[in-house]
């Protein structure tokens, strides 16, 4: 029989290639807008158009229910996407970061991270995934042969036909994350890398954007491409170990912020507790080991940015004062200054609404009697967008959300999980949040019930999409980005997938 020709052009590589350059498409972003004085790019471009394009074929190609299902989660996040657009240009005034069209920037990429899921789950899920027509047919092909030299393993050539779409989705994030760092030491090297923080030229991020999106990106794919230093193939279990060690180097010295070095110790502990849980390959967790006592003395030696941010932000709160009471001050200082004309009514018509007001003066009151530092702007976004909500006193709002871009800049939420509900109401969370913690309660549950079938990947996976919810409340703008998204949903994919395999 002649051999099959393989397919170069399929769905599943045209991903796996939009992960590869990913990172290419971020330096782009970076070039045009800070080299060229430009928010369009080709990544402005590419991004949207590939998912957009996908979503068109797999469509067409779907049949029945599926094409249904399609049309109706279309349908639900357009209609939710127009309320909530109403309802934010009911909120926004003077005292708002931006306008309508700024918040339909974030509605189209929050809904673009649940495009991304659909089209990664139908195409390495629902397309990748045939193991009950492949049993069936494999099957019927070895009963014809009787020797024992005629006969195939059925469980191996099932593992190698389910698996190679996700295989080589793995082994792409080690590509993607080579490029990332590669690219960053090149920046660093030629002084033309960017500051993590710039207003006081602290940490380095190369040409990327931002450097809490870049910290998730390169933490969550960790999780992925640690294990590929397992490969049997010794030149990409090489390129593999050199791809973790400049990684882990970079987050643990040089970006600057907690994500960096916090995910890395994570990545590496958890990955060592696995191992001695599930393999017990000696060689690897004292490897492992190794690893964490030498990054703990690099660290010692040559120092963190990490570290100089955390001071530097202490010393911060040493120069916040409020002007009128002469108190350090439990808000930023901008904030301090509003806070006072509120109490002086010297707030103009129009800049503020009266729920805008009374929601700032309770935060105030909370900051001040909980001692909560000036530097803290995450707690004070929290505290401030909870007594809004009180304050509005709009059914409409809970459910559809205030608004994203409705508050004042150093207001809007950097935690993107607590965004989801005060920002985006009770709708939006379900929408934005739902499937993802819907996946992430099952297959908890599921791998109570199947404890003994459990393997390494199936809880690094589980724990790394359970640690983007932590990320989004810790540094936020976790799910904003298109290059966290595809981490992301691969994350969520390749969890759906050991879930399968422990099925069948």
């Amino acid at each position: 029989m002649a051999k099959e020709k393989k397919k170069i052009f399929t769905l599943a590589n045209v991903l796996c290639l939009f992960v590869i350059i990913s990172p290419l498409l971020d330096i782009a972003s970076f070039l045009f807008r800070n080299k060229f004085n430009t928010s369009f790019s080709i990544s402005t471009f590419i991004r949207p158009i590939i998912p957009v394009i996908m979503s068109f074929i797999i469509f067409f190609i779907v049949k029945g229910k599926d094409k249904l299902k399609l049309l109706a989660i279309f349908a639900i996040y357009v209609a939710y996407g127009l309320i909530h657009l109403y309802t934010t240009s009911k909120s926004l005034s003077g005292w708002s970061y931006g306008d309508v069209k700024a918040e339909m920037q974030y509605v189209l990429n929050f809904t673009f991270l649940i495009v991304y899921l659909v089209i990664f789950y139908i195409v390495f899920i629902k397309f990748g995934y045939t193991k009950k027509e492949e049993n069936k047919q494999v099957k019927e092909d070895t009963s014809k042969y009787d020797s024992k030299s005629q006969k195939v393993d059925v469980n191996k050539n099932l593992t190698s036909y389910e698996l190679t779409d996700i295989e080589k989705l793995r082994k792409c994030f080690v590509i993607s994350m080579f490029i990332y760092v590669v690219s960053i030491f090149i920046a660093i090297l030629t002084k033309t890398s960017s500051y993590t923080y710039p207003e006081t030229m602290l940490g380095y991020k190369g040409w990327i954007e931002s450097g809490n999106s870049l910290s998730a990106i390169l933490i969550l794919s960790m999780f992925i491409v640690i294990e590929e230093i397992k490969a049997k193939n010794i030149a990409w279990k090489i390129f593999s170990i050199i791809t973790m060690v400049m990684t882990a180097a970079y987050l643990a010295t040089l970006i600057g912020t907690r994500t960096g070095i916090l995910g890395v110790i994570l990545v590496v502990g958890l990955f060592i507790a696995t191992e001695i849980l599930f393999s017990r390959n000696k060689k690897i967790i004292i490897a492992g080991i190794i690893v964490m006592i030498m990054g703990c003395v690099f660290v010692g030696v040559i120092g963190s940015k990490t570290l100089e941010r955390r001071k530097e932000v202490n010393d911060m709160q040493n120069e916040i004062f409020d002007n009128v009471t002469g108190e350090p001050g439990c808000l930023t200082g901008d904030l301090l200054v509003i806070k006072n004309q509120i109490l002086n009514n010297e707030v103009e018509d129009g800049y503020m609404q009266e729920s805008q007001k009374r929601a700032l003066i309770r935060t105030y009151e909370y900051c001040k009697a909980h001692n909560v530092k000036g530097t803290d702007s995450r707690k004070q976004q929290l505290v401030y967008n909870y007594y809004l909500v009180l304050e509005q006193k709009n059914p409409l709002m809970i459910l559809f959300g205030n608004g994203f871009e409705q508050n004042f800049r150093e207001l809007i939420m950097e935690n993107e999980f607590a965004s989801f509900a005060f920002n985006f109401g009770i709708i939006g969370f379900i929408l934005y949040a739902g499937a993802l913690l819907a996946l992430l309660i099952y297959a908890f549950i599921f791998a109570i019930k199947n404890i003994k079938r459990l393997n390494q990947r199936y809880v690094m996976m589980w724990c790394a999409l359970a640690l983007t919810y932590l990320l989004s409340w810790m540094s936020g703008y976790i799910f904003f980005a298109t290059s966290n998204m595809c981490v992301i949903v691969s994350l969520a994919v390749i969890l759906i997938n050991e879930i399968k395999k422990i099925k069948n």
